[in-house]
């Protein structure tokens, strides 16, 4: 060790024990809570344990003594008492000068309203000043976490119910205190746990049910139980059990039961001499008289009426159309519906069994037309059957948003930030002749940074123009028999026709689309889009002359790139399936999975020649049609670290394959696979990395993609938004099928004894302002391991390297900025 790092090792320690003895003045009432355990709990882990502890120990760098928060709590909290007295009479002078302001004042008024408004904002701030300190002291600081014996009792009691509920008997905790030596004025609490015994469950086949009918149902269904014989009994599965009994009966009829009436019991009088427990279910409960003998009552559905009330503020007069179907009464008012496509979203029907699943299916398909903003359906029992009527409001017939914003292109670093800005437009139209079925136009304009073609280094500005109109079907259009099968899916059919333009300095392209999708979702947390037609028609014109010279060479290395600047048709059938833990925002904890499948060309295969005649007619023969399949798989976790929501490790795995099996062997430049940017590995450009271990000067397209992100997000201050860090590590490559395209681009193929030594590294770390619904991000990531070094690739603080692309050029390896909006993933 040499004397400078022995001079840093001990600035550190002498800090960390600064920090840590400023915590441990005389200045705090209690004791501080260092840190709290369990021991002999051996069946329930740890991590079940510990939500039952309301009170968190002060926050420690390393499960060091080190406390940072406390200290600058301490230290920014100096004047605080003097300040707290202030406070409170500033509030109190507030709520008086309120009262003085608005004697005389009408409570409905403007005017009133305007001071309360004032008043509630200032009484905020003071209130929160109070309670929580000055913006330092909540800002930086961490109040102290003090041991309370009662607390710790409280604990105790929690721990044996908890063991309680989850099929433990006879046991025993305690805790103890420890003074610590290395945090004078703090104790470590551990609690001492005898778990005692836990017996499974023998039987659950007992009932005492006083409805024949009731009872006959639950023998039936006894199978489908949660509380299994030689299963340890838990609080979780007998809730389960209570909540699938109420279910059952509300689905078979017996719309006035609850769980309220059914009461579990545990029989273990004979548990000594058999080791198990018997589980009884008593309807009624024995406990607990039910308020009505409806309990037992099976219903049936009585009439069914569909309300549409689309009234609306200054209508000069009202329309209402009543329509009869077989089993549904509709009353449309000033808005009509197809009474057809309704009959196909509403579940119920007259004479049938009442079911409560039935009740919330219908619900969620009529949410799922995006025809109204709401609905609601009341049932009426006091005709001995029940009568349903369903009242829906109808969302506004056209809808017209508009979207603006930018993009940056980070150049690596700051004064190289190009903007570029875009408008989005969006008009819908519902309701297409009473159809139930709607219309939507989107447009988009905008100029988008990227780097150049002939010069990466440099910055261009392009024109981007992009117009789309869907027509969307509330259904799947498949035959009959098919298409039922998802109609409790929120199915759609989206028919789709687009154009899209792009003008850049070397070329102008032009893309025609026309596609055919499925969409449904059997869940809120899964959801499928499968697309059977998917035809695209793309054309490059106004190639300038430098741009074609500099295809030609890529083309006499091996990349198709020139391919793609060619009059295309493209055809394909794709599906995807998409899995999320939070389908409604930002994953803070959980999953993440989609799958992609996509098969391109594949009706050529059916076809002479493998081409459409009367296409490469009207087109010319340079037309390039493509066959291939592509596959690839997302997979993302979020893990959160700690007992706070403060430290989040994120990680992703990114993988897939796209194999052109067309006579040429290549791939539509669009579904290549390209690594690289700031959401890829970020110390390389977007699309600069491979493929394998070749160099290219311009996108580096790959048919094999593996990709690996890990980062650690922490938070660091609170203003107005959250100013969060990450620690980051992204490692990855592509590579290209043996013998497509490789030619002249050695080490670009895949080959299982070396791809792993081409796999690039980087490391980094970034600053994200997160405003809730913006995300603003800056990542600086440096270069680990880069694959263009054949054999040594370690590149990490190594000098006198020689550029791989330019020998007689040193190598850059910069510390790279990337900006983007929202997570990397």
């Amino acid at each position: 060790m040499t004397l400078r790092h022995f001079c840093i090792y001990l600035t550190l320690i002498g800090m960390g024990s600064w920090l840590s003895g400023c915590t441990t003045s005389n200045i705090f009432s209690d004791p501080l809570l260092y840190s709290q355990n369990f021991r002999g709990n051996r069946k329930i882990t740890t991590e079940n344990l510990e939500p039952l502890l309301p009170q968190k120990p002060n926050k420690k760098i390393l499960r060091t003594p080190i406390t940072p928060g406390l200290y600058f709590y301490q230290l920014f909290s100096k004047d605080f008492p003097k300040k707290k007295l202030q406070w409170e009479y500033e509030l109190t002078k507030l709520n008086e000068d309120f009262e003085e302001q608005i004697k005389g004042l009408d409570i409905n008024s403007n005017e009133y309203n305007k001071l309360l408004q004032k008043k509630e904002k200032k009484a905020q701030k003071l209130t929160r000043a109070i309670a929580e300190g000055n913006w330092a002291m909540r800002t930086f600081g961490e109040p102290p976490s003090y041991f309370y014996k009662d607390e710790s009792e409280k604990n105790v009691e929690k721990i044996k119910t908890y063991y309680k509920n989850h099929g433990f008997f006879l046991t025993q905790v305690s805790y103890k205190v420890d003074s610590l030596f290395i945090k004078k004025g703090s104790v470590a609490v551990t609690y001492v746990i005898n778990e005692g015994v836990s017996y499974p469950i023998g039987s659950n086949d007992s009932l005492v049910v006083k409805d024949y009918k009731i009872l006959q149902l639950l023998e039936k269904n006894k199978k489908q139980s949660f509380l299994k014989s030689g299963e340890r009994l838990t609080l979780e599965n007998y809730n389960a059990e209570k909540d699938r009994i109420e279910s059952l009966l509300k689905n078979n009829g017996y719309y006035a039961f609850s769980k309220d009436f059914l009461s579990l019991k545990i029989n273990a009088l004979d548990t000594a001499k058999t080791g198990k427990l018997q589980v009884i279910t008593y309807i009624p409960s024995p406990d607990r008289t039910p308020r009505s003998n409806n309990y037992s009552t099976a219903y049936n559905i009585g009439n069914i009426q569909f309300i549409a009330d689309g009234t609306y503020a200054n209508a000069y007069r009202t329309t209402v159309d009543t329509v009869y179907s077989p089993n549904i009464q509709y009353i449309f008012v000033n808005k009509k519906f197809s009474p057809s496509v309704l009959d196909t979203k509403i579940d119920l029907r007259k004479h049938q069994v009442f079911s409560q699943e039935k009740i919330n299916q219908t619900q969620k398909k009529l949410y799922g037309l995006e025809q109204f903003q709401f609905t609601r359906i009341n049932l009426d029992t006091t005709k001995g059957v029940i009568n349903a009527s369903i009242y829906a409001k109808p969302l506004d017939k056209y809808e017209f948003s508009v979207e603006t914003g930018g993009s940056v292109f980070a150049g690596g670093s700051l004064n190289n930030l190009v903007p570029g800005p875009f408008l989005n437009t969006s008009f819908k139209a519902r309701n297409i002749n009473n159809s139930v079925n709607s219309f939507e136009t989107t447009f988009r304009f905008g100029f988008e940074a990227q780097a150049g073609f002939l010069r990466p280094d440099s910055v261009n500005r392009n024109l981007e123009l992009g117009l789309n109109t869907s027509f969307i079907i509330p259904k799947i259009l498949l035959p009959e028999g098919l298409a039922q099968r998802f109609e409790n899916y929120s199915p759609q059919t989206r028919i789709s026709v687009g154009g899209e333009f792009i003008g850049r300095q070397e070329y102008n392209r032009f893309g025609f689309k026309v596609a055919s999708t499925f969409n449904w979702r059997p869940s809120p947390n899964k959801y499928w889009q499968v697309s059977l037609f998917d035809v695209n028609l793309v054309n490059t014109s106004n190639q300038a002359p430098a741009f074609r010279n500099f295809l030609d060479s890529l083309l006499r290395l091996g990349n198709n790139l020139k391919r793609s600047f060619q009059q295309s048709f493209i055809s394909s059938m794709s599906a995807t399936y998409t899995y999320t833990d939070n389908p409604y925002g930002q994953l803070k904890q959980g999953k993440y999975l989609k799958l992609f499948f996509e098969s391109g060309g594949t009706t050529l295969n059916l076809i002479k020649g493998n081409k459409f005649g009367f296409l490469t007619n009207l087109l010319q023969d340079s037309l390039q049609f493509y066959r291939f399949i592509k596959a690839s798989a997302d997979y993302r976790k979020y893990i959160p670290i700690g007992r706070s929501d403060k430290t989040l490790l994120a990680y992703r795995i990114n993988t897939g394959a796209a194999f052109a099996y067309g006579a040429d062997k290549d791939l539509p430049y669009e579904k290549n696979f390209f690594i690289g940017g700031p959401n890829s590995l970020r110390a390389w450009r977007p699309r600069g990395l491979g493929p394998g271990s070749f160099t290219g000067s311009f996108d580096n397209p790959g048919s094999i993609i593996l990709e690996t992100s890990a980062e650690l997000r922490f938070k660091i201050i609170r203003f107005y938004g959250d100013l969060n860090g990450a620690l980051f590590a992204d490692a990855g490559n592509v590579w290209r099928f043996p013998n497509q395209n490789t030619a002249g681009l050695t080490g670009s193929d895949f080959q299982l004894n070396r791809f792993y030594k081409e796999i690039a590294m980087d490391i980094g770390f970034g600053l994200r302002y997160d405003l809730s619904f913006f995300v603003i991000r800056f990542d600086w990531a440096v270069r680990v391991l880069d694959p263009a070094f054949k054999g040594d690739n370690w590149v990490f603080l190594r000098d006198n390297l020689k550029s791989p692309l330019y020998p007689e050029q040193p190598y850059s390896n910069p510390l790279t900025l990337n900006f983007g909006i929202g997570y990397p993933f």
